[in-house]
């Protein structure tokens, strides 16, 4: 029995969605802010992530495992929503989305994995390591916001 993850992250930017979806589809740059993303790479000439897209991810949290997996980008729609899907160490499907009200952005990131590596995916059906797995995503996202609402801040000021 494979073990699912719901891993949702929702944070507030003081700032334009534009601003937000800029530091967002500059996939390339999350290396610069983004502490526990080690690699990433856009297949193709492509810049900045966009429907069609493929990238290849290593990520490394506080536990002793990098996990390597791709997305796709199978929906787009600039300033707002990005839909993806994971193959490699996770599968599953990825959406990031953005809501502003009144110059303040509302984002969500969501997803719907399962881990691959045997031995993640024997560990995850202890109910301790699917806690610790879930705590160590949300401590490098919680890094992750961090810096990223840094860098949005930066580029509207």
């Amino acid at each position: 029995m494979v073990k699912a993850y719901k891993l949702v992250t929702e944070c507030t930017f003081q700032a334009p969605a534009k601003a937000v979806w800029d530091v967002t589809v500059n996939v390339t740059s999350y290396p610069e802010w983004w502490p526990y993303m080690s690699n990433v790479v856009i297949q193709g000439n492509e810049t900045t992530l966009q429907e069609g897209s493929n990238i290849h991810y290593t990520i490394k949290g506080l536990l002793p495992h990098s996990l390597q997996f791709q997305t796709h980008v199978t929906r787009c729609t600039p300033c707002s929503r990005i839909e993806m899907t994971a193959s490699g160490d996770l599968e599953g499907t990825g959406i990031s989305s953005l809501e502003e009200h009144n110059g303040i952005t509302l984002a969500t990131f969501q997803w719907d994995v399962v881990l691959i590596p045997p031995l993640l995916n024997s560990l995850s059906q202890w109910g301790l390591f699917h806690k610790i797995f879930v705590w160590n995503h949300d401590f490098a996202m919680r890094s992750a916001v961090k810096n990223m609402q840094k860098r949005v801040h930066h580029a509207i000021a």
